[in-house]
């Protein structure tokens, strides 16, 4: 074999041998901001007002609030977030 074939069978071999780590890796709970909801509020320029009739409580990453609670949660940005209000990451339900 020449040193081409020999370098290629090197680098296939790493990819074979990388390719479960990286499918298993999203399963592993990592600290990633979107799905530990602690990105910065300014960020994502929140408001807590709704932006052309979208708003939190229609979003996908909002979680309702508890009963009794005024303000809701988001698995996207840290902290309290208002059902009315509104933020760069909007995705509708």
């Amino acid at each position: 074999m020449d040193e081409y074939q020999l370098a290629r069978r090197r680098v296939l071999g790493t990819m074979a041998s990388a390719l479960p780590v990286l499918l298993l890796l999203p399963l592993a709970g990592g600290s990633t901001a979107a799905r530990a909801g602690t990105a910065r509020k300014e960020d994502f320029h929140y408001q807590d007002r709704p932006n052309e009739g979208k708003h939190c409580a229609n979003c996908t990453a909002f979680v309702p609030p508890a009963a009794g609670q005024a303000l809701g949660t988001c698995n996207i940005v840290a902290g309290p977030v208002s059902p009315d209000g509104w933020c760069m990451a909007f995705s509708p339900k």
